[in-house]
């Protein structure tokens, strides 16, 4: 399989064309809502535009804690509906993305005290939820079998249970969803920011972008416009003079990185350290991840960072429930902080607060999609639809395609993914590549790894990592700019290849040898170079442990 150009000269045909005709969608927002959302909608056959201010899953769909979950907390409130639907999508996502939504086998422990009996009420009721195959449904486990599976727990386990989850790539996965928008003749474009909404007699008529990179203005005219900004949801519709029915709650949510060396860990478990927090572990390749805090947050909305006391608080949990290792700051390779866009309810935490998602009608022709989650945005789409359709006044139909129609890399030969990547493994192998970084592609990018053995095959070059010791090839990067419309560094070493999160350097050896592929494909200057150099190493720093050290200035 070969994947379509999705790049520069791409994305500028993708404005001309929303410039040149009204439209009868346009989706503000270039997270994973608004891309399953302009997926749907060109499945169905309309005239649909996206544009996104900085890059697709910018914000919170970059940052979530990667997990495609059935929700299985939310049966503690009772939230039975919820659950039902989460459980069905993680295998409607599965089935579409087999190379991005791979299982993981969870723990969950019991402890001295804990109820086997109504535990096991729970998984079976989630179980029966979910619709789980015999390999799915839970196990039972004694404290023996709890501690082979992870075996630097805290004393005190009595038992427990063995479930499936599913994880993903959230960036790659909305990437990927965008791609797929576009394959089937949605207009799509990053790096365009909206600047105003244009109204005319009381109705919403379109908007006006600026392109992020060259200065251009445009006016962009559709029939319906839906705002699908996540927590600038309301920034969004003031753009037209109109206050937000609800106010949205922004949670943070922040995750620690640590090697796998410190953390002996294979799947996933859940964390519930004596003094009841909890939060979770998840081993992804080499590294383990550790999360998440669940607080409101009134910073600002770009790029929120780590704080010092929700590290500390997610850095105690790591140490109380793993107390034999050690652990300490100096092991977190990497942090995240993603922000949740929850619809705010009067005398409820964050964590408390409902993960149903809203749709609003601020005014005739402007839709708003907000709260929900990564799990169940393709259902988001669809309920999304149905009030697109009544503003078009006519019926869209829908074939539920969106379930169906596989996603780009998905075509494994007839393969299910671990004889897939077997294989990849081994081709790219015979090329020099190493296992650690053949096994991170293939997770990654499933068939579109042809497109790297392709490269390859040109120059052998383009298989070499970006630097020593690390798994980002060369190819990576070109295939980001002509096939993944990244534009930036940042776009590469973040959101295309997740080196930033999931390195040992969070991506700064790579950074000079990218900044020199990109710079070249991209025609960037000598200054554009250097610019983009420090704005990544600004981001790195930004994810590393809160007060650590400014990393050593970089040069291409």
């Amino acid at each position: 399989m070969t994947t379509p150009q999705f790049g520069p000269a791409e994305r500028l045909a993708a404005l001309d064309a929303m410039a040149r005709e009204p439209m009868d969608l346009l989706v503000i927002g270039g997270g994973i809502t608004g891309c399953g959302l302009a997926r749907d909608a060109a499945l169905r056959g309309l005239r649909v535009g996206l544009v996104e201010k900085v890059d697709f899953a910018y914000g919170t769909s970059s940052r979530s804690s990667k997990l495609v979950h059935g929700g299985l907390r939310y049966l503690a409130y009772g939230d039975v509906a919820l659950v039902r639907e989460s459980a069905h999508e993680r295998k409607v996502l599965n089935a579409i993305a087999p190379h991005l939504v791979h299982p993981v086998l969870f723990i969950y422990p019991l402890y001295k005290g804990d109820s086997k009996a109504k535990f096991r009420v729970g998984f079976t009721m989630f179980d029966k939820l979910a619709g789980s195959t015999p390999s799915e449904r839970h196990k039972v486990l004694d404290a023996g079998q709890v501690r082979e599976r992870v075996p630097a727990l805290r004393d005190q386990v009595s038992g427990g249970f063995e479930y499936t989850e599913y994880y993903t790539d959230d960036a790659r996965l909305t990437l990927e969803t965008a791609l797929s928008a576009a394959v089937h003749g949605a207009h799509v474009a990053n790096h365009t920011k909206v600047t105003s909404l244009l109204v005319e007699g009381g109705r919403l008529a379109g908007v006006r972008v600026q392109d992020e990179l060259d200065g251009q203005v445009r006016e962009l005219r559709s029939a319906v416009v839906v705002n699908a900004t996540g927590p600038w949801a309301e920034e969004t519709i003031g753009l037209g003079d109109t206050p937000a029915p609800k106010h949205v709650l922004p949670s943070k949510g922040i995750h620690l990185v640590f090697h796998a060396d410190r953390i002996p860990l294979r799947g996933a478990v859940a964390l519930a350290s004596p003094s009841g927090r909890a939060g979770f572990a998840i081993r992804r390749w080499d590294y383990v991840y550790i999360g998440t805090s669940d607080v409101a947050h009134d910073g600002q909305l770009d790029q929120p960072t780590t704080d010092q006391a929700a590290a500390d608080d997610i850095l105690r949990l790591a140490q109380d429930c793993f107390p034999a290792l050690g652990l300490s700051e100096a092991d977190v390779v990497a942090t995240w902080a993603g922000l949740r866009p929850l619809i705010a309810e009067a005398g409820k935490s964050t964590r408390d607060t409902s993960r149903h998602d809203e749709i609003w009608r601020s005014r005739e022709g402007l839709l708003t999609i907000v709260g929900g989650k990564l799990t169940t945005h393709r259902r988001m789409g669809e309920r999304v639809m149905e009030h697109v359709a009544r503003e078009l006044g006519r019926d869209l139909g829908d074939a539920h395609r969106t379930a169906s129609v596989p996603l780009p890399g998905a075509d494994l030969g007839g393969r299910d993914f671990a004889a897939f990547q077997s294989a990849m493994v081994a081709r790219l192998g015979a090329r020099g590549v190493s296992a650690a970084a053949a096994e991170r592609v293939t997770w990654l990018y499933g068939a579109q790894v042809e497109d790297l053995l392709g490269l390859g095959e040109l120059d052998p070059t383009w298989l070499e990592p970006l630097a020593p010791n690390s798994t980002a090839l060369r190819g990576e990067v070109k295939i980001a700019v002509e096939k993944g419309m990244a534009l930036t560094l940042t776009d590469i070493l973040d959101r295309r290849t997740a080196a930033l999160l999931f390195s040992d350097d969070r991506g700064l050896a790579a950074a000079p040898a990218a900044a020199e592929i990109a710079g070249d494909l991209l025609g960037w200057s000598a200054t554009r170079r250097a610019a983009e150099l420090e704005a990544f190493q600004r981001v790195a720093r930004n994810h590393a442990w809160p007060g650590a050290p400014l990393p050593m200035p970089m040069s291409a």
